[in-house]
């Protein structure tokens, strides 16, 4: 059983490693599409040309791992060019609400 252990806690590591590598490179590729400049446009061109080359390989008969290493991709690749969403204020003023005058 403490094999067995070693081997989970190794590959939440991992697991946890990558989902951090992930985060900051979705953060840096958002930051990118959203610049408003030539290279946000050079890399919008880029994950579409990425989106096409995945969907073509979804197509093929892949296994059952590499259909979710694609599956994966393509979805990455479909959050990233969707336009981001305004954020919402975090204060509201209550309408009717009480003022000090």
């Amino acid at each position: 059983m403490r094999n067995l252990n070693t081997v989970l806690s190794k590959l939440n590591d991992r697991l946890l490693r990558l989902e951090g590598e992930l985060f900051v490179l979705r953060s840096i590729a958002r930051a990118a599409l959203t610049a408003g400049d030539e290279s946000a446009v050079r890399t919008r061109k880029l994950l579409e040309g990425a989106k096409l080359a995945l969907s073509d390989e979804a197509e093929r008969p892949l296994d059952a791992a590499t259909g979710k290493y694609v599956g994966a991709a393509i979805a990455m690749v479909e959050e990233l060019l969707e336009n981001p969403r305004e954020a919402a204020p975090l204060f509201r003023v209550i309408d009717g609400g009480r003022r000090d005058d």
